[in-house]
Protein backbone atom coordinates (compact mmCIF):
# COMPACT_ATOMS: atom_id res chain seq x y z
CA UNK A 1 0.00 0.00 0.00
CA UNK A 2 1.41 2.97 -0.83
CA UNK A 3 1.83 5.44 2.16
CA UNK A 4 0.28 8.72 2.49
CA UNK A 5 1.48 12.28 2.16
CA UNK A 6 3.33 13.87 5.06
CA UNK A 7 0.42 16.55 5.33
CA UNK A 8 -2.71 13.95 5.19
CA UNK A 9 -0.94 12.43 8.52
CA UNK A 10 -0.63 15.64 10.31
CA UNK A 11 -4.31 16.36 9.16
CA UNK A 12 -5.26 12.60 10.70
CA UNK A 13 -3.95 13.59 13.66
CA UNK A 14 -5.23 17.21 14.31
CA UNK A 15 -8.63 15.44 14.03
CA UNK A 16 -7.75 12.26 16.00
CA UNK A 17 -6.48 13.74 18.90
CA UNK A 18 -8.81 15.30 20.62
CA UNK A 19 -10.76 11.92 20.74
CA UNK A 20 -7.86 10.14 22.30
CA UNK A 21 -7.89 12.86 25.07
CA UNK A 22 -11.03 12.65 26.01
CA UNK A 23 -11.07 9.07 25.86
CA UNK A 24 -8.17 8.87 28.09
CA UNK A 25 -8.03 11.32 30.49
CA UNK A 26 -10.98 12.19 32.78
CA UNK A 27 -11.62 15.22 34.97
CA UNK A 28 -10.59 14.35 38.77
CA UNK A 29 -13.95 14.16 41.14
CA UNK A 30 -14.52 16.80 43.91
CA UNK A 31 -12.86 16.31 46.66
CA UNK A 32 -14.75 14.79 49.66
CA UNK A 33 -15.38 16.99 52.73
CA UNK A 34 -13.81 16.36 55.56
CA UNK A 35 -15.14 17.93 58.82
CA UNK A 36 -11.38 18.47 60.33
CA UNK A 37 -11.42 17.93 64.32
CA UNK A 38 -11.77 20.40 66.74
CA UNK A 39 -9.31 21.28 69.14
CA UNK A 40 -8.66 23.61 71.90
CA UNK A 41 -5.77 26.43 71.96
CA UNK A 42 -4.30 23.82 74.85
CA UNK A 43 -4.18 21.12 73.03
CA UNK A 44 -6.24 17.78 71.65
CA UNK A 45 -9.80 17.83 73.22
CA UNK A 46 -10.45 15.12 76.02
CA UNK A 47 -13.05 12.16 75.20
CA UNK A 48 -16.40 13.10 76.17
CA UNK A 49 -15.61 16.97 75.97
CA UNK A 50 -17.13 19.76 73.47
CA UNK A 51 -13.66 21.59 72.32
CA UNK A 52 -14.64 25.68 72.19
CA UNK A 53 -12.39 27.86 70.19
CA UNK A 54 -11.14 31.31 72.02
CA UNK A 55 -13.32 34.30 71.49
CA UNK A 56 -14.07 37.72 72.62
CA UNK A 57 -17.73 37.31 72.21
CA UNK A 58 -20.44 35.20 74.01
CA UNK A 59 -21.64 34.23 70.49
CA UNK A 60 -18.71 32.02 69.76
CA UNK A 61 -17.53 34.59 67.02
CA UNK A 62 -14.87 37.67 67.26
CA UNK A 63 -16.71 40.97 67.23
CA UNK A 64 -16.07 41.93 63.77
CA UNK A 65 -16.80 38.24 62.17
CA UNK A 66 -19.95 37.02 61.10
CA UNK A 67 -21.05 33.30 61.29
CA UNK A 68 -20.26 32.80 57.79
CA UNK A 69 -16.92 34.50 57.70
CA UNK A 70 -17.30 37.71 56.62
CA UNK A 71 -15.81 40.63 57.95
CA UNK A 72 -17.60 43.35 58.65
CA UNK A 73 -17.38 47.10 59.63
CA UNK A 74 -17.43 48.37 63.29
CA UNK A 75 -20.36 50.52 63.50
CA UNK A 76 -19.06 53.78 63.55
CA UNK A 77 -19.85 56.17 66.71
CA UNK A 78 -23.10 58.71 65.70
CA UNK A 79 -22.14 61.25 63.54
CA UNK A 80 -24.50 63.71 65.25
CA UNK A 81 -22.71 63.44 68.35
CA UNK A 82 -21.38 67.30 70.34
CA UNK A 83 -19.38 67.28 73.32
CA UNK A 84 -19.78 70.15 75.19
CA UNK A 85 -17.54 71.62 77.86
CA UNK A 86 -19.96 74.07 80.12
CA UNK A 87 -18.97 76.85 82.52
CA UNK A 88 -21.39 79.17 83.98
CA UNK A 89 -20.32 82.96 84.63
CA UNK A 90 -21.06 85.84 86.26
CA UNK A 91 -20.99 89.44 84.46
CA UNK A 92 -17.70 89.62 86.15
CA UNK A 93 -16.28 86.97 85.23
CA UNK A 94 -16.37 84.33 87.93
CA UNK A 95 -17.99 81.06 88.81
CA UNK A 96 -21.66 80.67 89.23
CA UNK A 97 -22.82 79.09 92.30
CA UNK A 98 -23.32 75.08 92.17
CA UNK A 99 -27.06 74.35 91.15
CA UNK A 100 -27.45 77.86 89.14
CA UNK A 101 -29.93 77.32 86.04
CA UNK A 102 -28.67 77.38 82.69
CA UNK A 103 -30.48 78.10 79.59
CA UNK A 104 -29.73 74.78 77.95
CA UNK A 105 -31.71 71.81 78.08
CA UNK A 106 -30.60 68.22 76.50
CA UNK A 107 -32.93 65.20 76.37
CA UNK A 108 -33.00 64.72 80.26
CA UNK A 109 -34.46 68.13 80.48
CA UNK A 110 -33.04 71.61 81.82
CA UNK A 111 -29.27 71.55 82.65
CA UNK A 112 -27.73 73.91 85.80
CA UNK A 113 -23.98 74.26 86.93
CA UNK A 114 -21.84 71.37 88.83
CA UNK A 115 -20.02 71.60 91.77
CA UNK A 116 -17.31 71.65 89.73
CA UNK A 117 -16.96 75.22 87.87
CA UNK A 118 -16.77 73.35 84.47
CA UNK A 119 -18.80 69.84 83.52
CA UNK A 120 -19.29 68.26 80.47
CA UNK A 121 -22.07 66.66 78.79
CA UNK A 122 -22.35 64.42 75.48
CA UNK A 123 -25.05 63.87 73.18
CA UNK A 124 -26.41 64.30 69.78
CA UNK A 125 -29.32 67.48 70.51
CA UNK A 126 -29.20 70.69 72.58
CA UNK A 127 -31.51 73.23 73.01
CA UNK A 128 -31.29 77.16 74.25
CA UNK A 129 -34.55 77.86 76.49
CA UNK A 130 -35.52 81.65 75.14
CA UNK A 131 -36.44 84.16 78.18
CA UNK A 132 -39.82 85.32 78.62
CA UNK A 133 -41.33 88.90 78.89
CA UNK A 134 -39.01 91.23 80.82
CA UNK A 135 -40.78 92.78 83.83
CA UNK A 136 -38.78 95.56 85.30
CA UNK A 137 -36.98 94.76 88.56
CA UNK A 138 -37.87 90.97 88.45
CA UNK A 139 -34.85 88.46 87.27
CA UNK A 140 -35.80 86.88 83.27
CA UNK A 141 -38.83 84.79 83.27
CA UNK A 142 -38.13 81.45 81.50
CA UNK A 143 -39.82 80.79 78.07
CA UNK A 144 -41.71 78.30 76.74
CA UNK A 145 -39.96 78.07 73.59
CA UNK A 146 -37.09 75.57 72.77
CA UNK A 147 -34.28 76.93 70.09
CA UNK A 148 -32.31 74.27 69.06
CA UNK A 149 -28.28 74.60 69.44
CA UNK A 150 -27.27 73.48 66.07
CA UNK A 151 -23.85 73.68 66.51
CA UNK A 152 -21.08 71.34 64.28
CA UNK A 153 -20.51 67.71 65.50
CA UNK A 154 -17.58 67.38 67.65
CA UNK A 155 -15.68 69.09 71.03
CA UNK A 156 -17.11 72.61 72.08
CA UNK A 157 -16.44 74.63 75.06
CA UNK A 158 -19.47 77.20 75.85
CA UNK A 159 -19.05 80.04 78.32
CA UNK A 160 -22.81 81.23 79.81
CA UNK A 161 -22.45 84.84 80.69
CA UNK A 162 -25.20 85.94 83.22
CA UNK A 163 -26.38 89.22 82.43
CA UNK A 164 -27.39 92.05 85.26
CA UNK A 165 -30.58 92.59 83.79
CA UNK A 166 -31.44 96.49 83.43
CA UNK A 167 -34.71 98.25 83.93
CA UNK A 168 -33.95 100.43 80.69
CA UNK A 169 -32.57 98.73 77.90
CA UNK A 170 -32.94 98.00 73.90
CA UNK A 171 -32.51 94.44 74.31
CA UNK A 172 -33.04 92.37 77.86
CA UNK A 173 -30.79 89.82 77.89
CA UNK A 174 -30.31 87.27 80.29
CA UNK A 175 -28.03 85.56 79.08
CA UNK A 176 -24.88 85.68 76.20
CA UNK A 177 -23.76 82.11 75.14
CA UNK A 178 -20.03 81.90 73.40
CA UNK A 179 -19.49 78.46 72.02
CA UNK A 180 -15.94 77.61 70.64
CA UNK A 181 -15.38 75.22 68.82
CA UNK A 182 -11.90 72.85 69.61
CA UNK A 183 -10.14 73.59 66.42
CA UNK A 184 -9.23 77.20 66.54
CA UNK A 185 -9.50 77.36 62.93
CA UNK A 186 -13.58 76.77 63.18
CA UNK A 187 -15.84 79.55 63.81
CA UNK A 188 -17.28 80.03 67.18
CA UNK A 189 -20.71 81.27 67.69
CA UNK A 190 -22.55 83.83 69.82
CA UNK A 191 -25.65 83.15 70.77
CA UNK A 192 -28.26 85.90 71.68
CA UNK A 193 -31.30 84.81 73.26
CA UNK A 194 -33.91 87.85 74.78
CA UNK A 195 -36.50 90.09 74.11
CA UNK A 196 -36.73 93.91 73.08
CA UNK A 197 -38.73 96.70 73.43
CA UNK A 198 -37.66 97.87 70.06
CA UNK A 199 -40.65 97.91 66.99
CA UNK A 200 -39.91 95.20 64.28
CA UNK A 201 -37.85 96.53 61.64
CA UNK A 202 -35.31 98.43 64.26
CA UNK A 203 -32.20 97.32 63.30
CA UNK A 204 -29.46 96.82 66.73
CA UNK A 205 -25.61 97.10 65.48
CA UNK A 206 -23.68 94.61 67.63
CA UNK A 207 -20.07 94.24 68.77
CA UNK A 208 -17.80 91.99 70.38
CA UNK A 209 -14.98 94.22 71.45
CA UNK A 210 -11.87 93.41 73.92
CA UNK A 211 -11.19 96.89 75.87
CA UNK A 212 -11.25 99.23 72.70
CA UNK A 213 -10.74 96.97 70.16
CA UNK A 214 -13.33 95.42 67.81
CA UNK A 215 -13.45 91.66 67.18
CA UNK A 216 -16.18 91.35 65.73
CA UNK A 217 -20.05 91.79 65.02
CA UNK A 218 -22.90 92.71 62.81
CA UNK A 219 -26.43 94.12 62.46
CA UNK A 220 -29.73 92.54 64.07
CA UNK A 221 -32.81 93.32 62.90
CA UNK A 222 -35.70 92.96 64.99
CA UNK A 223 -38.46 90.97 64.06
CA UNK A 224 -40.64 90.97 66.94
CA UNK A 225 -40.38 91.09 70.79
CA UNK A 226 -38.57 87.86 70.92
CA UNK A 227 -34.80 88.43 69.51
CA UNK A 228 -32.49 85.21 68.57
CA UNK A 229 -28.98 85.59 67.19
CA UNK A 230 -26.75 82.78 66.44
CA UNK A 231 -23.78 84.96 64.77
CA UNK A 232 -20.87 82.94 62.95
CA UNK A 233 -17.61 84.56 64.86
CA UNK A 234 -13.94 84.66 62.89
CA UNK A 235 -11.98 82.03 63.23
CA UNK A 236 -9.15 82.84 65.74
CA UNK A 237 -6.84 81.55 68.61
CA UNK A 238 -9.09 82.95 71.41
CA UNK A 239 -7.58 83.86 74.82
CA UNK A 240 -9.37 84.27 77.65
CA UNK A 241 -10.63 87.52 78.79
CA UNK A 242 -13.96 89.55 79.84
CA UNK A 243 -15.59 90.71 76.40
CA UNK A 244 -17.85 93.44 76.14
CA UNK A 245 -20.96 92.87 73.32
CA UNK A 246 -22.07 95.87 72.78
CA UNK A 247 -26.02 96.43 71.66
CA UNK A 248 -26.61 99.30 70.17
CA UNK A 249 -29.82 101.46 67.91
CA UNK A 250 -28.78 104.49 66.18
CA UNK A 251 -31.38 107.20 65.71
CA UNK A 252 -29.37 108.76 62.65
CA UNK A 253 -29.46 105.03 61.37
CA UNK A 254 -33.56 104.53 62.15
CA UNK A 255 -36.23 105.62 59.35
CA UNK A 256 -38.66 108.57 60.49
CA UNK A 257 -41.62 105.84 61.21
CA UNK A 258 -39.50 104.03 64.04
CA UNK A 259 -37.26 106.75 65.36
CA UNK A 260 -41.17 108.68 65.69
CA UNK A 261 -42.49 105.03 67.36
CA UNK A 262 -39.17 104.95 69.25
CA UNK A 263 -39.18 107.99 71.02
CA UNK A 264 -42.83 108.61 71.80
CA UNK A 265 -43.64 105.07 73.06
CA UNK A 266 -40.32 103.62 74.03
CA UNK A 267 -37.53 105.78 74.83
CA UNK A 268 -37.91 109.68 74.72
CA UNK A 269 -34.19 110.69 74.40
CA UNK A 270 -34.24 109.69 70.71
CA UNK A 271 -35.91 112.82 69.79
CA UNK A 272 -32.82 114.38 70.35
CA UNK A 273 -30.99 111.88 67.97
CA UNK A 274 -29.10 110.12 71.03
CA UNK A 275 -28.63 106.58 70.48
CA UNK A 276 -29.82 103.68 72.70
CA UNK A 277 -27.06 101.00 73.79
CA UNK A 278 -26.86 98.62 76.11
CA UNK A 279 -23.45 96.91 77.40
CA UNK A 280 -23.38 93.16 77.93
CA UNK A 281 -20.57 90.56 79.36
CA UNK A 282 -19.23 87.81 77.73
CA UNK A 283 -16.62 85.56 79.12
CA UNK A 284 -14.08 83.20 77.54
CA UNK A 285 -13.07 80.81 80.48
CA UNK A 286 -12.43 82.75 83.67
CA UNK A 287 -10.33 85.37 85.47
CA UNK A 288 -8.09 83.07 87.17
CA UNK A 289 -7.09 81.60 83.71
CA UNK A 290 -7.43 85.28 81.76
CA UNK A 291 -4.76 86.43 84.32
CA UNK A 292 -2.44 83.75 83.99
CA UNK A 293 -2.29 84.16 80.21
CA UNK A 294 -1.92 87.54 80.22
CA UNK A 295 1.26 86.85 82.97
CA UNK A 296 2.32 83.99 80.31
CA UNK A 297 2.54 87.00 77.61
CA UNK A 298 3.79 89.65 79.21
CA UNK A 299 6.90 87.41 80.50
CA UNK A 300 7.06 86.10 76.92
CA UNK A 301 7.28 89.76 75.75
CA UNK A 302 10.07 91.26 78.52
CA UNK A 303 12.11 87.99 77.52
CA UNK A 304 11.66 88.64 73.99
CA UNK A 305 12.63 92.44 74.31
CA UNK A 306 15.53 91.90 77.04
CA UNK A 307 16.63 89.74 73.82
CA UNK A 308 16.60 92.60 71.51
CA UNK A 309 18.15 95.15 73.76
CA UNK A 310 21.16 93.28 75.00
CA UNK A 311 21.59 91.99 71.73
CA UNK A 312 21.84 95.55 70.18
CA UNK A 313 23.84 96.79 72.86
CA UNK A 314 26.68 93.73 72.65
CA UNK A 315 26.94 94.73 69.53
CA UNK A 316 26.84 98.10 69.62
CA UNK A 317 29.99 97.84 71.99
CA UNK A 318 31.67 95.50 69.85
CA UNK A 319 30.91 98.04 67.15
CA UNK A 320 32.67 100.81 69.01
CA UNK A 321 35.59 99.02 69.89
CA UNK A 322 36.26 97.40 66.93
CA UNK A 323 36.73 101.34 65.89
CA UNK A 324 39.05 102.38 68.30
CA UNK A 325 36.28 104.19 70.42
CA UNK A 326 34.34 103.27 73.86
CA UNK A 327 30.00 102.98 73.79
CA UNK A 328 28.29 105.65 76.15
CA UNK A 329 26.04 102.64 77.20
CA UNK A 330 28.99 101.35 79.05
CA UNK A 331 28.29 104.14 81.81
CA UNK A 332 24.71 102.76 82.71
CA UNK A 333 25.60 100.19 84.90
CA UNK A 334 21.97 98.39 84.47
CA UNK A 335 22.71 97.86 80.46
CA UNK A 336 25.76 96.57 81.44
CA UNK A 337 24.32 93.60 83.99
CA UNK A 338 22.30 92.60 81.48
CA UNK A 339 24.99 92.35 78.56
CA UNK A 340 27.33 90.34 80.93
CA UNK A 341 24.28 87.70 81.64
CA UNK A 342 24.23 87.49 77.73
CA UNK A 343 25.72 84.05 76.16
CA UNK A 344 27.34 85.77 73.92
CA UNK A 345 29.06 88.47 75.60
CA UNK A 346 32.37 86.15 76.29
CA UNK A 347 32.51 86.35 72.89
CA UNK A 348 32.29 89.49 71.88
CA UNK A 349 34.77 90.74 74.67
CA UNK A 350 37.43 88.53 72.77
CA UNK A 351 36.18 90.01 68.85
CA UNK A 352 39.68 92.51 69.64
CA UNK A 353 40.10 96.08 68.07
CA UNK A 354 41.97 97.60 65.19
CA UNK A 355 43.87 95.75 62.95
CA UNK A 356 43.57 92.59 65.83
CA UNK A 357 39.81 92.28 65.09
CA UNK A 358 38.60 88.92 64.80
CA UNK A 359 36.87 88.98 61.56
CA UNK A 360 36.60 85.09 61.71
CA UNK A 361 34.44 85.18 65.06
CA UNK A 362 32.33 88.30 63.91
CA UNK A 363 30.89 86.12 60.83
CA UNK A 364 30.35 83.49 63.15
CA UNK A 365 28.21 85.92 65.48
CA UNK A 366 26.20 87.72 62.57
CA UNK A 367 25.65 85.11 60.25
CA UNK A 368 24.95 82.13 62.96
CA UNK A 369 24.97 82.59 66.15
CA UNK A 370 22.80 85.65 66.50
CA UNK A 371 20.04 84.61 64.14
CA UNK A 372 19.76 81.45 65.95
CA UNK A 373 18.79 83.03 68.57
CA UNK A 374 16.54 85.86 67.26
CA UNK A 375 15.17 83.25 64.97
CA UNK A 376 13.09 81.48 68.64
CA UNK A 377 11.49 85.11 69.55
CA UNK A 378 11.15 86.28 65.87
CA UNK A 379 8.83 82.93 64.57
CA UNK A 380 5.21 84.26 64.54
CA UNK A 381 4.20 80.81 65.79
CA UNK A 382 5.90 81.51 68.83
CA UNK A 383 3.74 83.89 70.43
CA UNK A 384 1.55 82.93 73.03
CA UNK A 385 -2.04 83.89 72.43
CA UNK A 386 -1.38 86.36 69.12
CA UNK A 387 -4.91 87.57 68.84
CA UNK A 388 -4.47 88.90 72.46
CA UNK A 389 -2.21 91.39 71.68
CA UNK A 390 -2.07 91.73 67.23
CA UNK A 391 -0.39 94.65 67.71
CA UNK A 392 2.55 93.43 69.33
CA UNK A 393 2.44 89.90 67.78
CA UNK A 394 3.04 91.70 64.67
CA UNK A 395 5.57 94.22 65.55
CA UNK A 396 7.85 91.85 67.52
CA UNK A 397 8.38 89.85 64.31
CA UNK A 398 9.38 93.43 62.51
CA UNK A 399 12.03 94.17 65.54
CA UNK A 400 13.98 90.50 65.08
CA UNK A 401 13.82 91.32 61.31
CA UNK A 402 15.23 95.26 61.56
CA UNK A 403 17.67 94.06 64.51
CA UNK A 404 18.99 91.73 61.92
CA UNK A 405 18.91 94.33 59.35
CA UNK A 406 21.21 96.42 62.20
CA UNK A 407 23.86 94.12 62.63
CA UNK A 408 24.41 93.96 59.07
CA UNK A 409 24.78 97.37 59.01
CA UNK A 410 26.81 97.79 62.20
CA UNK A 411 28.90 95.18 60.22
CA UNK A 412 29.08 97.17 57.42
CA UNK A 413 30.37 99.99 59.44
CA UNK A 414 33.21 98.32 60.60
CA UNK A 415 34.45 97.00 57.69
CA UNK A 416 34.56 100.37 56.15
CA UNK A 417 36.07 101.47 58.75
CA UNK A 418 39.01 99.03 59.05
CA UNK A 419 39.65 99.58 55.30
CA UNK A 420 37.37 96.26 53.98
CA UNK A 421 35.17 95.70 51.55
CA UNK A 422 31.57 95.09 52.37
CA UNK A 423 31.22 91.44 53.14
CA UNK A 424 28.83 89.51 50.79
CA UNK A 425 26.41 88.62 53.71
CA UNK A 426 26.24 92.30 54.78
CA UNK A 427 23.83 93.64 51.75
CA UNK A 428 20.84 93.28 53.23
CA UNK A 429 18.98 96.18 51.37
CA UNK A 430 18.97 98.86 49.12
CA UNK A 431 20.06 101.96 51.36
CA UNK A 432 19.03 105.16 51.12
CA UNK A 433 21.70 106.80 53.29
CA UNK A 434 24.93 106.01 53.78
CA UNK A 435 25.91 102.92 55.94
CA UNK A 436 26.43 105.01 58.84
CA UNK A 437 23.15 107.70 58.70
CA UNK A 438 21.07 103.96 57.51
CA UNK A 439 22.82 102.46 61.06
CA UNK A 440 21.30 105.68 62.70
CA UNK A 441 17.92 105.30 61.37
CA UNK A 442 17.76 101.63 61.83
CA UNK A 443 18.63 102.30 65.83
CA UNK A 444 16.01 104.34 66.09
CA UNK A 445 13.30 102.08 64.50
CA UNK A 446 14.66 99.53 66.91
CA UNK A 447 13.30 102.43 70.19
CA UNK A 448 10.54 103.11 68.45
CA UNK A 449 9.21 98.87 67.92
CA UNK A 450 10.44 98.54 71.55
CA UNK A 451 8.63 101.26 72.96
CA UNK A 452 4.87 100.31 70.95
CA UNK A 453 5.01 96.78 72.42
CA UNK A 454 5.75 97.48 75.88
CA UNK A 455 3.23 99.93 75.32
CA UNK A 456 0.73 97.36 74.02
CA UNK A 457 1.08 94.73 76.53
CA UNK A 458 1.02 96.96 79.45
CA UNK A 459 -2.15 98.06 79.09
Amino acid sequence: MRSLPIDRWLWLSILVLPLVIWLYFEPPGAPTEIEPETTSSSGPSEPGTDSIPATDTDNGQPPDVEGNGAVTSVEPPDSRRRVLKIRALSKDGEWMPAGTALPIENAAGPMSSGPEPQFQTSGTEYFIRKPGPFVPGLPPAAGGILQPLDLEPGNWTLDCTFQQPAATAPVQIPWLILARPEDPQKSARLIVAGQTPLPPGSRLLVQILDRDRVLDGGIMTISGPEIWWDREMVPREWFATLLTVRFQWRSSAASEVIRQRVQQQIWPPASRGEDWTWDGRCGVDDQQEAQRQADEIHSWFSQALNEVETSRDLLLVAGAKARGKRAGLLKDDDRVDRMLDHPLAPTIDRLGRGRNFDFARWRQLVDIDFPERWQVWGDSEAIPWPDRNPGAAKNIVLLFKTLDKYSRLESTVVYEKLGKPRHVHDFVADFDWEPVTERTQTLSKIRNFIASIRESIER
